[in-house]
């Protein structure tokens, strides 16, 4: 017996937005901030009074950007950051705001000229002719009148027609307002003997005008060559000089910071005609779909084209010009009048450039309003990055995933968009500098892992939300739970945008991961030895994380999201939004638009009770180990890492029993199992703390039975912001390692599901209503704590002894770690020579060839009041002597600081002398002047030979 498969639903392409007008946006955006952080940064170069860059005051400091990692550079700079800070007001002060400000004002002002002349000289240099010299009869114009009324228009656009064009094509000029159609004279030629076709060509290029992709189009034409004017060509100009420029001895540390300016400048070319000629295609096939739903005959798409080359590199070659072109194959158009799954698909090329896009547009705008003492601006952008990203992968995803459901499609996970995305992330990072500056590649390069994965378990988030959402809702339209969606995205990405600029690119760049052994071994602080155990360590950098503003609020989005969808139950019969989407067809509900929410809770139950007995192991074990004499700091922070212990124990249980019985949404029920556990652990083992003693054999803090539940409560306001940022990371990685085992594992053919019990809405109302109060109150009291403790552990940490001990600045500033080459000590001394140290000296000097003087001239009969402001003086110098970096090389650091010495001696020997009006005291000043000359100029000379020869002996 035949059998016969049933017709695919055809989706309306306008049932959510397209997402093409953010994508322009997103390159307008990244072309008008490149051209703020090129050119500003050519401009404060030129401004510089030395050739040392930006990195004179941190080679004087003693820094070695050359070596591609930042710690030596956060040692040297901040054991000496008054010196610092004065050398970068001085040398290297920042422009004003508007200088820099200025180069996108011009780039947008030239792009202006060319929007407004462009057009206007395209329907020129063709010598196009009005409509009427061609159409005496107004036949063609009376066609134009009819379509743009089928087409909605408000007018009909003014036509003129190029002779000279053989095309049978026609292209819209001008802008959405006043559009100009430009007919090709082939097209009249074609009106006689195919007017279906001539009708089709019309209504599609009205379809361009109803769809307002004239101005668009436009614009990105003329800020594109706007950006080449102003910044392309001045830019390489630039760069070609100082290629030309380097000198042989430090061609191998500045060519990869110069194939890098190349390679940004390149990578913006190539990013942004890839990026315009995707949306481009995907304009054309959305106008194509307008057109024939206003009545155009198929036909007219029905071009010749020659067959695909087989595979082999000639195919892979033709994919790959595809995706310069701004049209798409015409196989493709006509494909797409059927089943426009093309524009529902979630490709890997425009999230893979939107995720360099984003990251460009965020490194330049922080680099830019941190130059500018703008840290607001910079969390600005992180946020306008995020979106810009949102509005392009969200709207792609709910795209998809709605298209999937739709047509009885499979549901992608959207595993591999964000992998695509993160990827993007990753590379955009590479052609920056803010994880490399003069090495090929970061100190880490495996933390830029992070960028992908982390894209791949938003992305994945984000997918599972979406669907959730469209299964679950029962409304007229798609859009209010769509617009939730993507803010909830747009508030979880900024976190992490913001958390990778403050903290992850400094990781990948060679920063420290143990801040605490960091600021000991470097004598930036001194903490105490509990504060340096693995505990307090593990403590401290998830204390410090969870610190984020926006850290703690999108931990509580990612399950409270989800959970609002709950309430609103499965749905039972097709909602209006996919009757208008298919056009009536029929789309039958599954039935499972949530997930059983009993599952969850009792996950949630079971994860508070492991939590409580991995806690009740932990105090056995403490208790066992517990001094005779009471406890330690030790004791108490190992304790807390307990705690910590059993409460992502209790996360990990409930997350992989809930998703392990989950068929859909895995993450989701992850999370908000895990999160919830969380919850209940933490009020779960406090009750556990708050009994202490009450159970000899596990007696840690107490060891008498009460209930004391101020011992614990200080340690679970620490632990609460940490404790629900591990509970995510556990349940994500919970929920891909059940996703891993289900997709290895043969999974037998589904069976229909069996009738759930139907649950009353209010009681899963009530349910999910106590769900987000718990995810709210949580994230509230945490926050609340922090703020009320300050910094909470990392105070006490570092409150029971000084900042800095004595004699540790100089330890630590001498070379602890690989010594520096001599071509970065010849680099490091000049600096320092330049910009202060040969200054101070020569004042020194010239002070003391004027009290010379003034002793000689007086003959023994000085004034006091001619003397006074001398010994002022060497007062003076010593102060700002001391004051300043100390030289960055051993045998002149040892000069200089007797130098400074000397001359403060001086001073005080010559201060006394006149307040005492003793003679004898002068002369000992004259000779310790005598002294301190000599140790200044032998300083001089040893920084000379070493700036001129290199030599670090």
């Amino acid at each position: 017996m035949a059998t016969t498969t049933p017709p695919r639903i055809r989706v309306d392409e306008r049932v959510m937005g397209a997402g093409t007008t953010v994508r322009f946006v997103l390159l307008m955006v990244l072309l008008l901030v490149s051209c703020w952080n090129v050119m500003g940064g050519i401009t404060r170069r030129a401004a510089l009074r030395t050739g040392f860059d930006h990195y004179g005051c941190l080679f004087a400091a003693g820094g070695d950007p050359f070596a591609g990692s930042v710690t030596r550079d956060m040692v040297a700079t901040t054991l000496q950051g008054p010196a610092y800070q004065a050398c970068l007001d001085r040398y290297e002060p920042p422009l004003a705001w508007w200088v820099t400000l200025s180069w996108p004002v011009l780039l947008v002002a030239v792009a202006w000229a060319l929007f407004r002349a462009v057009p206007a000289w395209r329907a020129r240099r063709g010598r196009a002719v009005p409509l009427a010299a061609v159409d005496p009869d107004g036949g063609i114009l009376r066609l134009v009148e009819e379509l743009a009324t089928v087409a909605g228009l408000g007018r009909v656009p003014r036509v003129v027609v190029d002779p000279a064009a053989a095309s049978t094509g026609a292209v819209v000029l001008g802008s959405d307002r006043r559009p100009t159609v430009c007919l090709h004279g082939g097209l009249l030629a074609r009106r006689h003997t195919d007017p279906e076709g001539f009708r089709a060509v019309l209504l599609h290029e009205l379809a361009h005008i109803r769809n307002r992709d004239v101005t668009l189009t436009y614009v990105t034409f003329a800020v594109w060559w706007a950006f080449v004017a102003v910044v392309l060509v001045p830019a390489v100009a630039v760069l070609v000089r100082g290629a030309v420029s380097i000198s042989p001895q430090f061609q191998d540390t500045q060519v990869p910071s110069l194939v890098r300016s190349f390679g940004l400048l390149g990578f913006l070319v190539a990013l942004v005609h890839l990026a315009r000629a995707d949306v481009l295609r995907s304009r054309e096939i959305y106008a194509d779909l307008a057109a024939v739903r206003w009545g155009a005959d198929r036909g007219g798409w029905a071009v010749t084209t020659a067959d695909p080359p087989p595979a082999g590199w000639r195919r892979a070659a033709g994919a790959l010009a595809e995706l310069w072109r701004t049209h798409p194959r015409w196989d493709l158009r006509r494909q797409s009048l059927d089943d426009p799954v093309v524009l529902f698909g979630v490709r890997a090329l425009p999230l893979f450039l939107t995720g360099a896009a984003a990251t460009v547009i965020t490194s330049q705008a922080r680099h830019e309003a941190l130059a500018a003492n703008a840290g607001w601006a910079a969390r600005a952008w992180v946020l306008a990055s995020a979106v810009l990203v949102v509005g392009v992968l969200g709207v792609s995803l709910w795209r998809g995933v709605a298209h999937a459901v739709l047509t009885s499609r499979r549901v992608p996970s959207g595993v591999r968009a964000g992998l695509w995305l993160g990827a993007g992330t990753a590379v955009g990072e590479l052609v920056v500098d803010d994880v490399t500056s003069f090495t090929w590649l970061p100190a880490r390069p495996w933390v830029l892992a992070l960028l992908v994965l982390a894209g791949g378990a938003f992305a994945w988030w984000a997918t599972q939300c979406a669907h959730l959402w469209i299964r679950a809702w029962p409304g007229r339209t798609i859009r209010p739970p769509m617009l939730l969606g993507l803010a909830a995205m747009c508030l979880v990405l900024s976190a992490w945008f913001e958390w990778w600029q403050r903290t992850g690119t400094l990781y990948a760049a060679g920063g420290p991961f143990d801040t605490g052994g960091f600021l000991q071994s470097s004598g930036l602080e001194s903490i105490a030895e509990p504060y340096r155990s693995l505990p307090a360590k593990v403590l401290l950098e998830m204390s410090t994380v969870a610190r984020g503003p926006l850290v703690l609020p999108a931990v509580a989005t990612l399950w409270v999201a989800p959970l609002l969808a709950w309430a609103i139950g499965p749905a039972t019969a097709p909602p209006g939004w996919m009757r208008d989407a298919t056009g009536g067809g029929a789309v039958e509900p599954d039935g499972e638009g949530v997930p059983p929410l009993r599952r969850v809770l009792l996950a949630v139950l079971l994860g508070g009770v492991s939590a409580c007995a991995a806690l009740a192991g932990a105090m056995a074990f403490l208790h066992a180990r517990r001094a005779p004499g009471g406890l330690t700091v030790l004791d108490v922070l190992t304790y807390c890492g307990w705690i910590l212990v059993a409460l992502g124990t209790a996360a990990a249980v409930a997350a992989v029993v809930a998703s392990a019985s989950a068929g859909r949404y895995r993450l989701l029920v992850a999370l908000v199992a895990g999160e919830a556990a969380v919850a209940a652990g933490c009020a779960a083992t406090f009750t556990l703390a708050s009994f202490d003693g009450c159970v000899p054999p596990l007696g840690t803090l107490a060891r008498t039975c009460g209930w004391r539940p101020e011992v614990p409560w200080p340690l679970y306001q620490f632990l609460l912001g940490p404790a629900l940022l591990l509970g995510a990371v556990v349940a994500v990685a919970a929920a891909a390692i059940v996703s891993a085992a289900g997709a290895v594992r043969r999974r037998p053919a589904p069976r229909a599901a069996a009738p759930r019990r139907a649950v009353r809405p209010v009681r899963r109302a009530v349910a999910v209503g106590l769900l987000c109060a718990v995810a709210v109150g949580a994230t509230v009291a945490a926050g609340a704590f922090r703020a009320g403790n300050g910094q909470g552990l990392d105070d006490r940490a570092r409150g029971r002894e000084p900042a800095t001990t004595p004699g540790r600045v100089e330890a630590a500033a001498g070379p602890e770690g690989p010594p520096v080459s001599a071509r970065t000590r010849e680099i490091q001394v000049l600096a320092w020579h330049m910009y202060g140290g040969e200054e101070l000296v020569k004042r020194f000097m010239t002070g003391a060839k004027g009290f010379s003087a003034l002793l000689m001239a007086g003959r023994g009969e000085v004034s006091e009041s001619r003397v006074r402001p001398f010994c002022e003086d060497f007062g003076r110098i010593a102060r700002d002597a001391g004051a300043f970096f100390r030289v960055p090389e051993p045998r002149a650091a040892e000069l200089w600081k007797e130098f400074v010495a000397q001359v403060e001696k001086t001073g005080r020997t010559c201060g006394r002398a006149v307040e005492q009006s003793n003679g004898r005291l002068l002369e000992q000043s004259m000779s310790e002047l005598v002294g301190a000359a000599r140790l200044g100029g032998a300083v001089i000379a040893r920084t000379k030979a070493v700036a001129e020869e290199g030599d670090i002996r």
